[in-house]
């Protein structure tokens, strides 16, 4: 099936920001990386998504680092970003045996200890998109299901991670992340009425 290039092209993009958030969700941000998003095809990108991005310095670093250990990481009032926990209300529940079921068809980049953590699966939400944008590539509803059984959960860690913010940057991202999950929930429940 030839899909048109605008579907194809969009889906990759989908892709991409599915990759940005998994990637900000599992790395504290670094001198590198910050340096990386104030590069001009980063900074435009980071500029239609709404998020500015600190200077590139060590104090801004150490403030992110801060806020990233306060949101996600505790000791206390935290957003832990983990499936199971928003769930179950514990790590390693019957979620993580329906991801080593996903673990089986898709391989992320990334290795996890813990199955069911946000960043790996919205990484591996990136990955069946791009499989299903190919143009060689039979029509699938592997993302409509992944979607449904292990992404959707994630607008309500990042309301919560929006409220427990401090910095620009992770309110920003949080946002605009909280927002890209909502449109994608609309768009699966589009496609799960064809």
């Amino acid at each position: 099936m030839q899909l048109p290039q605008n579907i194809s092209n969009e889906a990759v993009a989908r892709a991409g920001l599915y990759e940005l958030y998994a990637r900000l969700l599992l790395n504290e941000v670094d001198l590198e990386m910050l340096s990386l998003f104030h590069r001009p095809e980063w900074g435009s990108c980071f500029h239609e998504l709404g998020i500015n991005i600190p200077p590139g310095n060590a104090m801004s670093v150490e403030t992110l680092a801060v806020d990233y250990c306060n949101i996600f990481i505790g000791p206390k009032d935290f957003c832990p970003p983990y499936q199971s926990v928003w769930e179950d209300g514990h790590l390693q529940s019957e979620v993580v045996a329906s991801m080593n079921d996903y673990l089986e068809v898709v391989s992320p980049v990334t290795t996890q200890n813990i199955k069911d953590h946000a960043g790996l699966q919205l990484e591996m939400m990136s990955q069946i998109l791009r499989y299903e944008s190919r143009p060689d590539t039979e029509p699938s509803t592997l993302s409509v299901a992944f979607f449904h059984d292990h992404i959707g959960w994630t607008e309500r860690m990042f309301s919560l991670g929006i409220e427990l913010a401090k910095t620009e940057f992770y309110g920003d991202f949080l946002s605009s992340a909280e927002v890209f999950i909502a449109s994608e929930k609309s768009r699966f429940r589009l496609d799960l009425a064809d």
